[in-house]
């Protein structure tokens, strides 16, 4: 088990990035600001995030800015063990020192959800991995992550879905965004929301992390609430 972890010290430039338009410049500082707080643990799904991947390119972004991050590795990204990805993102959990905000990408997902007694404050689900009904051409790699958990995840969650996702079908994904206790975020027709296609730095996942944010601060407060 390996655990890639960066640090960065770099203030949050008052200059738009060449991505950035000017409104969006000051959502993503407002959205930097809320992140200083957690430890950000980037999950992977089936043969981990390429180079060109948008939680690879949202580390590099984050760690620039100053947000810690960390990404799960695990030791064998083509044929995944449900039990040993388990050991691997429980040590993970476990290392972090502040707040965990998870953000997952399919199988790394419901790799996230079937450790749902970890103690997380928030996690971002982005197109888990139908382990049941996929329709992709992979699907077999999966079946070791079946039946999917059906019960209310402890923390607070956005599951981030696709129109046109092989793993995952609209349907299915209304479905475990319910069982889960989830708010569904549609982000269009993006396919995976993976590797194949090519999202850069995936602009629009930044509005699901910002509702994801939304629900742990309302939590949070209903908790305090409920204390006094």
């Amino acid at each position: 088990m390996q655990i890639s972890s960066s640090f960065g010290s770099e203030k949050f430039l008052s200059h738009p990035v060449s991505w950035l338009d000017d409104d969006t410049d000051v959502e993503l500082n407002a959205l930097i600001r809320r992140l200083v707080g957690f430890d950000v643990l980037i999950v992977p799904g089936l043969d981990g995030s390429g180079e060109g991947h948008w939680q690879s390119q949202w580390k590099k972004l984050l760690i620039r800015q100053g947000v810690f991050v960390q990404s799960v590795e695990q030791d064998n990204w083509v044929s995944p063990d449900l039990m040993t990805w388990k050991k691997t993102l429980e040590s993970s959990v476990t290392l972090c020192t502040r707040p965990v905000l998870v953000v997952a990408h399919s199988l790394g997902a419901l790799l996230t959800v079937h450790c749902a007694d970890l103690k997380i404050a928030g996690a971002l689900l982005v197109a888990p991995a139908d382990a049941e009904e996929a329709r992709a051409s992979d699907r077999l790699r999966v079946r070791g992550f079946a039946p999917l958990p059906q019960a209310t995840v402890r923390f607070p969650s956005v599951l981030a879905t696709s129109d046109n996702d092989e793993w995952l079908s609209p349907a299915r994904a209304r479905f475990m965004a319910h069982c889960w206790g989830a708010e569904l975020f549609p982000a269009g027709r993006v396919g995976h929301i993976g590797n194949r296609e090519n999202l850069g730095i995936w602009r629009a996942g930044f509005r699901a992390l910002e509702k994801l944010l939304d629900r742990i601060d309302n939590e949070q407060t209903i908790s305090e609430e409920h204390e006094v």
